[in-house]
């Protein structure tokens, strides 16, 4: 893929967020097992790895790759100028915030005779580079001549938006006393919600659409139907991050809603997909099928008794870790690997890698049997999380190196 020569520093610092989010995680785990070197909060550690995970490579690479599909070549004009130059701020602001929660997480810092929330202050300009990047994407939609709208990737900046506002909500409730703190934790999990069931849905079946050219014609209901399926459910999904007893009938019954809608419109597209692309599947059947056991789940989820997993942490880190590392990530490596000369063998060292962590991950859950159980556990928890990361390095370097070789051979 030529394009990816186009400010190659930005997908390259998404992979590297990748692997230093990583590396957190396999230090959070191997904190579990071993004592570390350094006195750090394992909450603080956690919150490095989610806000890394989350901003500089859910976030930063889909908006990267959503502009090289708007603007797959060099362009002047002010609009793709202030889509890269937002991607940048977002870059930097990524990083800067990484050490900040690493050390502080969501603690106020010594400010002269002020207390700052440094790490929140950070994270928050990140959602600034998403403005400017959406404002230059509206920019180049309306003057550029051939622009050519893609429903599945404005729905999913709509989306992305609309999880910034409960991010901003959180700090101003606070600031201001608003509702005590049952209303900014529900604000929170609006963002998380809103941000994993819209954005990051949404942007994932809009690669895989423009991959296998799934269009109307091969949707067995309109696209509109289907995004307007997800970007309705996805914000009624908020009230499963909140503790069981919190949640009132009203909450429980919008959340069950919004997570069968979101669940109806992926099996939807799934469907789709498989029936009408059986013979161009190839390696993009894996986030499909990462795509529908998280369906499956928010079925689940949305027909069963509550306690029987609501108050299941681990359940929850599974169901995480099959949205973002299972489905984005396979299918964020498939669409880097596509129109390469890289053998299909990188993609399914990342692949194996993710399976495995998934697989350890139902370890903690009630799933697996508490006589089985045992302090070993965590030693395979610790072992499982570092092959993610050895294995996207090893894709970073051969994705590297090959745009660089056909960057020389057509310049």
């Amino acid at each position: 893929m030529k394009s990816l020569s186009k400010d190659s520093g930005i997908w390259q610092w998404a992979m590297f967020s990748f692997v230093l989010a990583g590396l957190t995680g396999f230090l959070y785990r191997l904190g579990l097992v071993f004592p570390l070197p350094i006195d750090f909060s394992f909450e603080n550690i956690r919150h490095g790895h989610s806000h890394l995970m989350f901003f500089g490579w859910a976030a930063l690479l889909p908006m990267y790759l959503i502009k090289l599909d708007s603007i797959p070549g060099y362009h002047a004009a002010f609009g793709p100028r202030l889509m890269k130059a937002s991607l940048w701020f977002s870059v930097v602001f990524t990083l800067l915030s990484y050490p900040a929660f690493l050390m502080w997480g969501y603690q106020p810092v010594a400010a002269g005779e002020a207390y700052l929330p440094l790490s929140a202050i950070l994270s928050g300009m990140v959602m600034i580079g998403w403005y400017g990047f959406m404002i230059g994407y509206l920019i180049t939609r309306y003057f550029k001549k051939d622009f050519q709208p893609n429903i599945w990737f404005e729905s999913a900046l709509i989306m992305l938006f609309i999880s910034s506002l409960g991010a901003w909500g959180v700090g101003f409730v606070e600031l201001m006393g608003i509702g005590g703190p049952m209303f900014g934790k529900a604000l929170t999990h609006f963002f998380l919600a809103t941000f994993m069931e819209g954005w990051v849905i949404l942007v994932l079946l809009g690669l895989i659409a423009k991959v296998l050219k799934i269009g109307e014609k091969e949707l067995v209901v309109s696209p509109l139907v289907l995004v307007g399926l997800i970007t309705i459910g996805a914000p009624l999904t908020f009230p499963y991050g909140i503790p069981e007893s919190m949640v009132s009938l009203n909450l429980s019954v919008a959340a069950r809603m919004g997570g069968f809608l979101i669940a109806e419109g992926i099996l939807l597209f799934a469907f789709s997909a498989f029936r009408s692309r059986k013979k161009m599947m190839a390696i993009w059947v894996w986030p499909l099928i990462f795509l529908v056991a998280k369906a499956f789940m928010q079925l689940v989820a949305s027909v069963s008794p509550a306690d029987l997993w609501l108050s299941d942490h681990g359940i929850r880190i599974l169901y995480l870790h099959v949205v973002l590392l299972g489905a984005l990530t396979t299918g964020l490596v498939a669409y880097l690997n596509r129109d390469l000369d890289i053998r299909a063998g990188y993609f399914y060292a990342v692949l194996g890698s993710v399976i495995f962590v998934i697989l350890t991950l139902v370890l903690l859950t009630s799933l697996w049997p508490a006589f089985l159980s045992g302090i070993w556990i965590y030693d395979v928890l610790a072992l499982a999380a570092i092959f993610p990361v050895i294995a996207v390095m090893l894709f970073w370097l051969k994705l590297y190196l090959t745009v660089k070789k056909d960057v020389k051979q057509f310049p």
